[in-house]
């Protein structure tokens, strides 16, 4: 009887201090926030006449956000600029400050999403795209951005003909040989050009994009600067601002593609390895940038690429309790010699990298050497260290 009291005493103490930490903890830290100026007087208080930020969104933005979830948006597409180890947002050009707390006080629903398979959305309003590109990019997202894995909704659009008042001109955009897109904003040899009129629906949803902006300082976070000295050193010794042979540039361009294709023909890296290349260390998804695993040794590296890799991995001298890393590709394991030498050039030689090239005779040299390895048996760390082939 007594175990059953201390056991159950225990769970409603468990019960109470999280909610305190949770709930109360959470309200009594922003349940106060409300707009405010960018800049407060000497003691605190907002400087009379002043403008008040965040500002409320239109009613057929509102009506936008709604829409902007029911087409699964939010799926792909975070809303809030970052500070963190993955790096910094403001460096992609992604806002001109962290977001904070405030930023959501007026929304209904904060649509801060939680994976970011597409750009930050939090500042897309400041973009400068024009009402006709959101909705090109709604209605056919390979025709203005190629590669693009947005999924297309002519739903959202009456399509004609032939021009009408109102309509918008969208060349359908076709892949080459290679798999690339082309698309243009008119008549074009290659593509058929649709005329389309937005439903209100599409009108909400680009209202709602447009609208999205924290162009504001406040006083809690400032804009930040971005200083060009750090970029002039983040270049220095990278594939994209050095001057290569014509063979090697192609050869990382390539690989580039290949590391940021999130379909098949590509390898779906960034999403762990994310486009800075410094991983995310919350997540256990260790960096290549600076990495011995991506400098050292090609023929691990090599194995790696086929096989995937799992188990603790140190890196840099910190240990990760690894995911299981399939091999890239989409399906795991589908890349080619080619591909496989090509992307692994391309991580070895970015963000401050700088190694030998993997050519595709190395790789399937490697592939010869390893042909009996069951499909998918991921590496260990301890495995490759111990292979000294």
């Amino acid at each position: 009887m007594n175990s059953l009291l201390t056991f159950s005493f225990g769970v409603l103490l468990t019960l109470v201090l999280s909610w305190l930490a949770f709930v109360v903890g959470a309200r009594s830290q922003f349940g106060d926030l409300a707009p405010t100026a960018e800049v407060l007087e000497e003691d605190g208080s907002i400087p009379e006449g002043a403008d008040l930020f965040p500002k409320d969104l239109s009613g057929i933005a509102k009506q936008g956000a709604e829409e902007y979830v029911a087409l699964g948006c939010i799926s792909c597409h975070t809303q809030q600029v970052r500070l963190t180890e993955s790096g910094f947002d403001v460096d992609r050009k992604w806002g001109k400050r962290p977001s904070v707390a405030r930023d959501y006080v007026l929304l209904d629903h904060v649509l801060l999403g939680n994976t970011r398979i597409g750009p930050d959305l939090a500042n897309v309003g400041l973009r400068d795209h024009s009402d006709e590109w959101l909705h090109r990019h709604l209605f056919d997202p390979q025709a203005t951005v190629p590669g693009s894995i947005c999924s297309p909704n002519p739903f959202l659009y009456e399509i004609h003909d032939e021009p009408s008042p109102g309509s918008i001109s969208v060349s359908a955009h076709v892949e080459d040989d290679h798999g690339h897109g082309e698309h243009a904003e008119g008549e074009d040899e290659h593509g058929e050009v649709h005329h389309v009129v937005p439903t209100l629906r599409a009108r909400r949803i680009v209202a709602y994009l447009q609208a999205l902006g924290q162009d504001y300082e406040l006083p809690e976070m400032s804009f930040v600067e971005v200083k060009e000295e750090a970029h002039a050193e983040h270049a220095e010794g990278n594939a994209s601002a050095a001057a290569l042979p014509k063979w090697l540039a192609t050869q990382i361009a390539s690989g580039k593609e290949i590391f940021m294709k999130a379909a098949p023909g590509g390898g779906l890296c960034f999403t762990c390895h994310q486009p800075t290349g410094l991983g995310l260390a919350a997540a256990h998804f260790p960096p290549l940038a600076g990495s011995e695993w991506v400098s050292g040794d090609k023929e691990t590296l090599i194995k790696i690429a086929m096989y995937g890799l799992m188990g603790p991995t140190k890196v840099k001298g910190k240990e990760f309790g690894l995911v299981p890393m399939p091999p890239p590709g989409i399906p795991p394991g589908s890349l080619t010699d080619q591909q496989i030498a090509d992307v692994l050039t391309y991580v070895r030689n970015e963000w401050g990298n700088s190694a030998s090239a993997v050519s595709p005779s190395e790789v399937a040299a490697v592939r010869e050497k390893v042909k009996g390895r069951a499909t998918m048996q991921m590496w260990t760390a301890a495995e490759l260290k111990g292979d000294g082939k």
